[in-house]
């Protein structure tokens, strides 16, 4: 159901795989709490930054889905505790997906999924980041501005704290013991 993606040349490790892994998740999860959800295609995945639509009650919602992060390239496992918001994506006229056509990011945590609106997103940003300080080094880009070496984007790391603060859904990755076998699988 989603669109393909591909690994890009600065992925030595196992990020594509944990992408698709959280994607797969958040079909089963939405499905499960009763939305219709459909994959975008790969022109609206890339270019307008959105990767599911998920329709119940008359709402509809374009997601975009975000796995959970390491702070840099070389921790060993992904952590909860802070995540990636990519303000500039790495194409040169790519707004990134900050700025993209979703309505809702899911944020991958260890059991569940948060969701929020990104306008509610936004104006986190708005209110925290400082769009002047650099970083460095991705330990000390919290509320700060980091470019990687060799690439167009522009990133900020942010405490799930805060965004936990705007949570407009929250879906919880074990929901039964039918629920947990399943996920070991994906």
């Amino acid at each position: 159901m989603p669109a393909a993606n591909s690994r890009n040349k600065f992925d030595r490790k196992d990020s594509l795989e944990l992408g698709e892994r959280a994607e797969n998740l958040f079909i089963l999860l939405a499905v499960k709490t009763g939305w219709k959800i459909s994959a975008s295609s790969g022109d609206e995945n890339i270019n307008e930054h959105w990767d599911y639509l998920i329709e119940k009650e008359g709402q509809a919602h374009k997601v975009e889905v975000k796995s959970r992060k390491r702070i840099t390239r070389n921790d060993k496992d992904p952590q909860s505790e802070f995540t990636w918001i990519e303000l500039h994506g790495v194409r040169p006229k790519d707004p990134g997906w900050l700025f993209g056509k979703a309505d809702l990011i899911a944020f991958e945590k260890e059991h569940s999924f948060l969701l929020v609106k990104k306008s509610d997103l936004l104006a986190v940003i708005n209110r925290k980041v400082d769009l002047v300080a650099k970083a460095r080094n991705p330990r000390d880009a919290v509320y700060k501005i980091y470019k990687r070496e060799g690439r167009k984007d522009k990133l900020t790391l942010l405490p799930m704290a805060d965004i936990e603060g705007i949570k407009f859904m929250e879906w919880q990755k074990y929901m039964d013991d039918k629920d947990t076998e399943h996920e070991k699988h994906l």
